[in-house]
């Protein structure tokens, strides 16, 4: 499956999926692909010191504040504020339906799209590391599965492996469902998603 800015922006839901009043106290991850010609995902590794998903594998963002005028302005401050990075509205093509985190935040997927490759560096305690992946390692890679206990009904869990990391838990379910949404390659499809 080849990713590219058109083929992205068709399958996306084109408003914010919920009005902002119902937001409040939730989440808003920025989903940044960068680099036309080898488009790739920019994630950030938590700092080990953190009491909670110390060392894991995250999409730039976090918790919606009172002051953010809207769910896609909450994404862009937490990727400046983790990555450095600095995009504008222009550069979201739309959004992800939200998924629900193991704390009962409903977190937003705001998809954004760069030509230009951007590498971003930790500007906060709490990344360790920010690197890119490209998006074709989620699909020619096959990655290994199982079972959340923690969600119900149970789900299976993809991991993917890169540059000795492991993208896993909401990280990789939102990854997932990005390539359910705009694959068109329908074996992408048949991986298992729940029991």
């Amino acid at each position: 499956m080849h990713v590219t800015k058109q083929s992205v922006r068709e399958k996306l839901l084109k408003r914010e999926p919920a009005h902002l009043d119902m937001c409040r106290g939730h989440a808003a991850v920025a989903f940044v692909i960068s680099g036309a010609a080898r488009p790739s995902l920019t994630l950030c590794v938590k700092a080990p010191h953190l009491r909670k998903h110390a060392g894991e594998v995250s999409l730039p963002g976090g918790k919606i504040e009172l002051d953010d005028p809207s769910v896609v302005k909450a994404a862009l401050r937490e990727l400046d504020e983790e990555t450095g990075l600095s995009l504008t509205e222009n550069h979201c093509l739309g959004y992800l339906k939200p998924i629900e985190s193991l704390h009962q935040l409903s977190v937003i997927p705001c998809v954004f799209w760069s030509d230009d490759l951007l590498v971003g560096a930790p500007k906060e305690q709490e990344i360790a590391r920010v690197f890119t992946m490209p998006m074709t390692e989620f699909f020619e890679q096959t990655p290994t599965f199982d079972v959340s206990r923690h969600r119900s009904p149970e789900v299976w869990m993809p991991r993917w492996r890169y540059e000795n990391e492991e993208i896993w838990g909401l990280t990789a379910l939102i990854v997932r469902d990005f390539f359910q949404t705009v694959a068109t390659d329908q074996t992408l499809l048949n991986r298992p998603s729940r029991l």
